[in-house]
């Protein structure tokens, strides 16, 4: 070969080899590929499960019966009809008749009417009811069916706040150990990946260790939730049997949207929920059992009279007797006492359900407040929660492409993690709150929309107080104004 062949071939050859140099480097190694195809598809922040359980009222049917079935309302329900028993009582009176014989012998020994004589006297008498006793009476038979009949009322809101408490946490237990359970899987399905990975070379084994030790807690995690949540539904179902028959928990879907509306303004609401308070029913029932109690105290103070009629016969029959009989008691200091005791106890009812008014109010505005931070928080972690969820993602893709280490990425999965379940239990939260407002404005068993404003259509409030009686004043007297604005 000629000195310039060669010298061209030469020259040839090391300009094509940083070429091939160069495709040879960029080519994949064996299983590179599908490694990295495995990190994406595994490693992709999409959500975790399904969607987490949304907060729910229990189904009305199951409300219906456990309302029906609960030992607290049967005993209410008794002492209501002991009431009424009472009432009926009261109202046809004690009076009763009384009757009374009387035998004797006679004897006389001065002539000429001595010797033996067989008497008799026969005697039926019964005490009169005036017409303020039994006015008074039936007054009090009168409160005392409103006041057990309230209690029944009050009863039966009190057992549907406990069933909501104990419903919500129960939810919200189930909503997190779904959402635990869920990011266990996918931390599983990750962990495989990098397995796969560091066996092709494509990640180190410190990679696979911080993950491995990822999935290791939220397997923990998952197992601690559930456990949290069997034991939360067992109690509910214990306390609830009925509940029993719902064993998901999923409640009335058609509620969820409810739960999430905003509490109106608070004058409205306030208003609204002393209008509907069970509890300020029965204090005001009890007021109206002290008027009545009161009343009859008053008309005690008149005596009761007891007629009678009596039949005798005398000397073995020789004298007839026939006559009528009247017995009057005399009023002592006394009645008097127990007249002033009860407009005393009369006085002390009517502040108590002053003082129970300005309670009721304090735990609406506190719990209208709570409701409408616990709503505004939720909100705000929702949008939290969606924006750590693009964190994640593109520090998944930075992950990826090799910009960010393992470490980086479980840092920001966690914070999605925490800031996910921190946004569940925000919702869960709010939702629980509007229920019991809904409960205690008298919403929740015929749900309506609550009024906007303080101008819309309301059932006026009926008065606190018993005209009958003045209204107590601070000094223990009486006044000739009620208390305003009491309910």
């Amino acid at each position: 070969m000629k000195p310039l062949q060669v010298l061209v071939l030469a020259t040839a050859c090391l300009g094509a080899l940083p070429c091939a140099t160069a495709a040879a480097s960029s080519m994949p190694r064996p299983g590179a590929a599908a490694a990295a195809s495995d990190a994406t598809t595994a490693a992709r922040p999409v959500p975790e499960g399904s969607a987490p359980m949304q907060p729910t009222l229990p189904r009305a049917d199951l409300l219906h019966e456990l309302l029906v079935q609960a030992p607290s309302l049967a005993e209410a329900r008794a002492l209501r009809d002991a009431a009424d028993a009472r009432g009926d009582a009261l109202r046809v009176g004690s009076q009763e008749f009384t009757a009374q014989a009387q035998l004797q012998q006679r004897r006389v020994d001065e002539p000429p009417d001595n010797g033996r004589y067989a008497e008799w006297q026969l005697l039926l008498n019964r005490p009169i009811r005036l017409p303020a006793q039994a006015r008074a009476d039936r007054d009090l038979a009168d409160a005392l069916a409103a006041q057990s009949r309230d209690a029944l009322r009050s009863a039966r809101r009190d057992l549907l706040d406990q069933v909501l408490r104990a419903w919500f946490d129960a939810q919200l237990a189930d909503a997190d150990a779904e959402l635990a359970r869920a990011s266990a899987q996918a931390l599983e399905r990750q962990a495989d990946t990098v397995r796969r990975r560091q066996r092709l070379g494509d990640a180190s084994r410190l990679e696979l260790d911080l993950v491995q030790a990822e999935q290791s807690r939220a397997a923990a995690a998952a197992l601690l939730a559930e456990g949290r949540a069997t034991s939360r539904r067992s109690a509910l179902q214990a306390r609830w049997p009925v509940l029993a028959a719902d064993a998901s928990l999923r409640g009335d879907p058609a509620s969820a949207e409810m739960l999430r509306d905003t509490p109106p303004d608070a004058q409205a609401l306030g208003q609204r929920i002393l209008d509907h308070s069970a509890v300020l029913a029965q204090a005001r029932a009890a007021v109206r059992q002290a008027q009545a109690q009161a009343g009859q105290a008053r008309a005690a103070r008149t005596p009761q009279p007891t007629v009678g009629a009596y039949l005798g016969s005398d000397r073995g029959g020789r004298e007839r007797i026939v006559g009528l009989q009247l017995q009057v008691p005399f009023g002592g200091p006394a009645r008097a006492a127990g007249e002033r005791a009860a407009l005393a106890e009369f006085d002390a009812a009517q502040w108590r359900l002053q003082d129970l008014r300005m309670r009721v109010l304090e735990q609406a505005q506190s719990l209208r407040a709570q409701a409408l931070a616990q709503t505004r928080a939720a909100q705000a972690l929702a949008l939290a929660a969606r924006q750590q969820q693009t964190a994640l993602a593109r520090t998944q893709r930075a992950w990826e492409l090799g910009e960010a280490g393992a470490a980086d990425w479980l840092l920001a999965r966690r914070n999605a993690l925490d800031t996910r379940m921190q946004a569940l239990q925000a919702r869960f939260d709010a939702s629980r709150m509007n229920a019991l407002l809904l409960l205690h404005e008298g919403l929740l068993d015929q749900p309506t929309p609550r009024p906007d404003t303080p101008s819309a259509t309301q059932s006026p409030a009926p008065s606190d107080l018993p005209s009958a009686l003045p209204a107590p004043t601070p000094s223990g007297g009486t006044s000739s104004a009620p208390p305003a604005g009491m309910r």
